[in-house]
């Protein structure tokens, strides 16, 4: 794809982002790799001008990256007017889909500036300031999760629509998390369980991977930004006015109601 191409693709979903529009796709603007895919969404980030609170990293179940023909998870942004603080009430009508995935996000208390040495476990679990229980809110802004275009899903935020985010927790080095359970209910009805174990062994192993694909591309992680590891208990589809509760156990309950 040309430049002026991959600019013109970015407009059109920052265009449908703002319209609350949802594409059937970008005909010939459709990324084919999923490096075009990455260009894409940096030039969305050129123009979308709100802050951003942190970095979604999807696909970190092997059967998801098998539902998107992917080896290795992708990752996208996502903005503070869509980040809420568990109990939410997001409007319904500002969401093309109402999607969430439960997930362990952690914040960062120091930033990890791109390099071209790649960094150790050390160094990443050494700028961490607390771990968060969160809902993802998945909602690409076309009319399906594009399961069959995944380097489209990962210009379009890596199909972010928003988080919901619980309590900071500091003592995250006395946690298991990879043995930690997540149950996830729908107006009182388990929809959803696992453990952090689900995410590529362990929630540390997708921060391995995302810190030093971030950097590769040129791009910091500052501090103060949140970076959520994937779902542990499936994507669940919901219904305007339904309670979703998902329970971390020690880390306290989170809750969402699309209004």
């Amino acid at each position: 794809m040309t430049p002026e191409q991959t600019e013109q693709a970015a407009s059109a979903i920052g265009v449908a982002r703002s319209n609350g529009t949802l594409l059937e796709g970008l005909g010939e603007l459709t990324p084919q790799t999923m490096e075009q895919g990455y260009a894409m969404q940096d030039a969305f980030m050129r123009v979308w001008d709100e802050p951003v609170v942190g970095w979604k990293v999807g696909a970190t179940a092997l059967k998801v990256q098998e539902i998107y023909g992917l080896k290795e998870p992708f990752y996208g942004p996502f903005y503070a007017p869509t980040t809420f603080a568990s109990p939410a009430s997001p409007k319904a009508s500002e969401f093309g889909h109402l999607c969430i995935e439960s997930e362990f996000a952690f914040r960062f208390g120091s930033g990890l500036v791109a390099r071209g040495v790649p960094y150790e476990r050390d160094e990443i679990l050494e700028a961490i300031e607390a771990v968060v229980p969160a809902f993802e809110l998945i909602s690409p802004r076309f009319d399906t999760l594009l399961q069959d275009r995944a380097a489209l899903a990962t210009a379009d935020c890596g199909l972010n629509g928003g988080f919901v985010l619980g309590e900071d927790y500091s003592d995250w080095r006395e946690r298991d998390l990879a043995g930690h359970r997540v149950t996830l209910k729908i107006d009182g009805e388990v929809k959803g369980e696992g453990t952090g174990a689900n995410v590529l062994g362990h929630p540390f192993n997708v921060l391995d991977w995302f810190v030093n694909a971030l950097s590769r591309r040129g791009l910091d992680l500052n501090a103060g930004e949140v970076v959520s590891t994937g779902t542990c208990t499936g994507f669940i589809y919901m219904e305007k006015g339904q309670k979703a509760v998902a329970d971390f156990g020690s880390l306290g309950e989170i809750e969402v109601t699309f209004l």
